[in-house]
C-alpha cells in the first residue's frame, strides 16, 4: 500500500485513507526519523493478562489490586 501523507499547517500528519483505516483515532505512535525517512510504529497497550502475569505469584491478589490493574489497563487504552 502506497499513499501520500501531508503535514498540515498545525503540525498534524494527515494519512491516506487506506492507511488511516487500519487504525483507531485514539491510537498512539512512536515516531523517529533517519535521514529523510520517517518511521511510525503503533504503540500497543499491554493487555490485562500481561499486567496480571507480572503480579507476585506467591500471594493472592486482593480485590483492590485487581481493581487497580483493570483501571490502569482501561486508562492506557483510552489514552492510547
Amino acid at each position: 500500500m502506497v499513499g501520500i501523507a501531508e503535514l498540515t499547517s498545525n503540525d498534524t500528519l494527515r494519512l491516506p485513507a487506506e492507511v488511516a483505516g487500519h487504525f483507531r483515532q485514539a491510537d498512539r505512535f512512536v515516531v523517529w526519523r533517519e535521514g529523510d525517512t520517517l518511521y511510525l510504529k503503533r504503540i500497543t497497550p499491554r493487555s490485562v493478562t500481561a499486567v496480571v502475569e507480572q503480579a507476585p505469584q506467591d500471594e493472592p491478589l486482593s480485590l483492590d489490586d485487581i481493581n487497580d490493574m483493570v483501571h490502569e489497563v482501561r486508562r492506557r487504552r483510552r489514552v492510547g
